[in-house]
């Protein structure tokens, strides 16, 4: 991975750092706050597309010790603002064995196209959500792999790479 894909990363990770901070703080009243931070768009917990299928190898990433989330790629049939067409989007599943330890976690997904220093369709999910997708993105014609990585109260797991599908 590139010197910028790195940075990119790592800027990406401290902005919903923040933004994880600030959400999972107690709130002083039931009143609703606006962000304090930008946030990378909330990832859906159902399948954005329809006549999906997985490209590429799932990689299986291990955090504290065990198995704790899966990435996966797919190719659907997706909708965006110009229209219907073959799309890309990953998703991260927390495997039982994690999720079950009881403390906050927030997954993040996106599609790497390869060459490209930041990740595509970059979606942050909700309070230990289990199931996350990314948002589709218009990469059928290029290299590209899913890429996930989960947030914890201060750490981040390693990330992990579908295998690329060209």
């Amino acid at each position: 991975m590139s010197p910028l894909h790195r940075l990119a990363t790592t800027f990406a990770a401290l902005v919903a750092a923040a933004t994880v901070a600030v959400g999972l703080a107690p709130a002083a009243s039931a009143a609703p706050t606006a962000p304090t931070a930008p946030t990378a768009l909330v990832a859906s917990a159902s399948q954005p597309c329809s006549s999906v299928r997985q490209i590429g190898d799932r990689k299986v990433v291990s955090d504290l010790g065990m198995s704790a989330f899966t990435v996966r790629q797919y190719i659907g049939w997706c909708s965006d603002s110009r229209g219907s067409a073959w799309m890309n989007f990953a998703s991260v599943y927390v495997w039982d064995q994690y999720h079950v330890r009881g403390f906050a976690y927030r997954s993040y997904a996106g599609v790497a196209v390869r060459g490209e220093p930041e990740t595509r369709g970059f979606t942050a999910s909700a309070n230990r959500q289990r199931l996350s997708y990314s948002t589709p993105v218009r990469t059928t014609a290029l290299c590209t792999q899913g890429w996930g990585k989960l947030y914890r109260a201060g750490s981040e797991s390693a990330q992990g790479l579908s295998s690329l599908a060209c």
